[in-house]
């Protein structure tokens, strides 16, 4: 789902100028690599909820949402990031428009918008994270 993620932002959101990757273990991965250079996009995925279980005659239904993250980490020359934060507000709600409403596949559900922070300001980059998820449903034949 993630490379499908990507695909759509670089199609539907060329600001980004197709600097988007996926990362499975984005803390690792900064760690080793340290900020990117230059302003960068990362769709990670932050986990899965369950709902409640039901049950039909010979099968387990369950839904469940997936959520994943978009991490827009910006170079800013604002020591408090206000600057930066206002000029990066239309290219976070190009990734919600882009995002929500939209479903990879033929998935049972679409994207909705879960949230969006700002994660901090750490060596001259603003990193905003934004959150999507979306509902899938386990069919099993009991």
């Amino acid at each position: 789902m993630l490379a499908a993620v990507v695909e759509r932002l670089n199609v539907g959101v060329p600001a980004l100028g197709g600097r988007i990757e996926e990362a499975a273990e984005l803390t690792d991965m900064l760690q080793k690599r340290g900020l990117p250079q230059r302003t960068t996009t990362f769709v990670v995925p932050l986990g899965i909820q369950a709902r409640p279980l039901a049950h039909a005659t010979g099968a387990v239904i369950q839904d469940f949402a997936e959520t994943i993250g978009v991490l827009l980490v910006a170079r800013v020359h604002d020591q408090t990031g206000a600057n930066a934060l206002a000029k990066i507000r239309p290219l976070i709600m190009d990734v919600v428009s882009t995002l929500v409403g939209w479903a990879p596949d033929a998935s049972f559900g679409v994207f909705e918008l879960r949230r969006g922070t700002l994660v901090g300001i750490r060596d001259g980059a603003l990193i905003y994270m934004t959150e999507f998820s979306i509902t899938d449903q386990l069919r099993i034949q009991a």
